[in-house]
């Protein structure tokens, strides 16, 4: 077996969507998992200097000093793919959204949306709560990408 603590936090990520490629490939999964959307929780966590949300919190994954709280979503997808996020309510005061390519674990695109724009924006999905699309968030609020991508370059 590999030693996997001298691999790099990008690199194992990219091995962990390979092999959950394989696993789906080989029918004993039907979806990727949520690595990616708590590392990512974690991530936005220390690029805007706040804490992790008690697991148990309702739509509200970062708390901010200033008593301001985001929504983390993260969409980990083959590059050039396209999606939406989906909310299940507007309970918090930003959203951060993150597209990432799933071979690379890169951060595509970042963006933090406040509550208002979310609800200007987002469309009441048939099952209940709602969606951004991807297309649509890139040319909203404000870029945080390089935020990000500093961010994650630190935990590695």
């Amino acid at each position: 077996m590999r030693d996997l603590s001298t691999i790099s936090l990008g690199d194992l990520l990219a091995l962990r969507g390979a092999i959950s490629a394989e696993l789906k490939a080989r029918g004993h999964t039907r979806t990727a998992t949520s690595t990616e959307g708590e590392l990512m929780e974690r991530i936005v966590a220390d690029a805007y200097e706040g804490v992790l949300a008690p697991p148990t919190s309702k739509s509200v994954d970062v708390l901010l000093p200033d008593e301001r709280t985001i929504q983390v979503k993260v969409r980990s997808l083959p590059r050039g793919d396209t999606r939406f996020w989906q909310f299940a309510d507007f309970e918090f005061d930003l959203a951060v959204v993150v597209s990432m390519d799933r071979d690379t674990a890169e951060i595509l695109f970042a963006r933090e949306l406040t509550r208002a724009e979310l609800e200007a924006n987002a469309v009441i999905a048939a099952s209940g709560g709602y969606r951004l699309r991807m297309g649509k968030a890139r040319s909203l609020g404000i870029d945080a990408t390089d935020r990000l991508k500093t961010a994650y370059a630190a935990l590695r």
